[in-house]
């Protein structure tokens, strides 16, 4: 370590719970150019873990060793080792438990029962992630996280991840940030590529999790029919969201099985809004090219995408706090349409909305509208006939 004394020492879990032992030594990790000291239960030779405060006169001269740690109240104290005794006192820092990191959010919500909630987040691209994340964040359990893809440089200007995890598959970079945000919860991970040859396998993975929710945030609409069919069948809601071409805008959708229309009804019923699809990829635009010119790719913002995939994050911890939040309760009231839609920019089929202004009273720009369909009597996916209690009936009818 030479002259670089940390001005601060975090200790992790296991780094905290080894100071109440008997003597241990302990590695130290230099960070932000020696200033901060990460103490995470590794064994090496800094970091000298104590039962308790050492008495006067005891021998402090370990070889290697440069600190000494020992409990103090909840957290942990430590002291540099100058010439054998103790010098300098260190600021200490310990990383929370469970109940600690989730407490604010807890206060907001007013209850616990989003630890005792499993979710499925199927795509981990720049929707996905920011949703997985933000779930994290609210305390939800137990994630089953999905993708067959694997970082890309292209993909960190708008995904959660970052450079240094660029050739991990998404999924594992993404349980590393779930867990970074909420270090208790259970995250399950699967490379599978949605498709008719996987379906089985993928309703394989949600009955291990016993998943609560299915979030799907695939970039196009056949792995979104796969999984709205799974979805009805197993009678799992489901919400679905997308971006428009170069993200000017989306659509969000809430599947409650036999009480709201399904993506299936959604896509026979407008198909026209169901094919505005975002090119993202040159996979995207391969799929979409004509045989006499070739489509750009025409990724938009993350900041265009962000609102979608809020929404999203919003409607999934709706339906996981299954009224349990008084909080929550007014939102309920509100969100009570089958399908939003949000406009970030006048473009292509709402290029003639006026420009936003001082209005309140006409469609525009950034602002969500709940839009009213019904199950088809005809849709392929559906159109079983299932009993509807007569409240929530009523509270879809609008």
């Amino acid at each position: 370590m030479g002259d670089r004394w940390p001005r601060q020492l975090v200790f992790t879990g296991a780094g905290a719970a080894m100071a109440g032992h008997a003597p241990v030594r302990l590695a130290l990790t230099l960070r932000d150019r020696g200033d901060l000291g990460v103490v995470d239960g590794t064994a090496g030779h800094d970091v000298l873990a104590l039962p308790e405060e050492p008495q006067d006169g005891r021998d402090l001269t370990e070889p290697g060793a440069l600190i000494a740690c020992w409990p103090d109240g909840p957290g942990v104290r430590a002291h540099r080792i100058t010439t054998g005794t103790l010098g300098e006192r260190i600021g200490t820092m310990c990383v929370p438990a469970e109940a600690d990191a989730m407490e604010r959010v807890q206060g907001i919500l007013e209850t616990d029962v989003l630890s005792r909630r499993s979710v499925a987040v199927l795509g981990l691209g720049s929707g996905g992630s920011f949703i997985a994340r933000e779930l994290a964040r609210a305390g939800v359990g137990r994630f089953l996280l999905l993708d067959h893809d694997r970082l890309e440089v292209g993909n960190v200007s708008r995904h959660e991840c970052g450079l240094s995890d660029v050739g991990r598959l998404k999924a594992n970079a993404m349980r590393d940030l779930v867990r970074d945000h909420h270090p208790a919860a259970r995250v399950h991970t699967s490379d599978l590529r949605i498709s008719g040859t996987t379906r089985h396998e993928l309703r394989d993975l949600l009955h291990q999790v016993d998943v609560d929710l299915v979030v799907c945030a695939t970039d196009n609409r056949e792995s979104r029919l796969l999984v709205n069919r799974l979805c009805v069948e197993e009678d799992l809601p489901l919400i679905l969201g997308g971006v428009y071409r170069r993200a000017y805008g989306g659509i969000v959708q809430r599947v409650i099985p036999g009480l709201t229309p399904c993506y299936q009804c959604f896509v026979q019923a407008l198909p026209a809004q169901a094919g505005d699809n975002e090119i993202s990829s040159a996979g995207d635009a391969a799929q979409v090219s004509y045989t006499d010119r070739q489509v750009a790719p025409q990724p938009g913002l993350s900041s265009d995408i962000v609102p979608i995939a809020l929404h999203m994050a919003k409607l999934a911890l709706l339906e996981l706090l299954g009224g349990e939040s008084p909080t929550f309760a007014s939102l309920a009231a509100d969100l009570v349409a089958p399908i939003h839609q949000w406009i970030n920019r006048r473009e292509f089929a709402h290029a003639g909305l006026q420009p936003l202004g001082v209005s309140i009273d006409e469609q525009s720009v950034l602002r969500w509208y709940g839009a009213l369909l019904h199950p088809l009597d005809d849709c392929a996916h559906c159109a079983a006939p299932r009993e509807v209690g007569e409240e929530d009936a009523a509270a879809f009818a609008g």
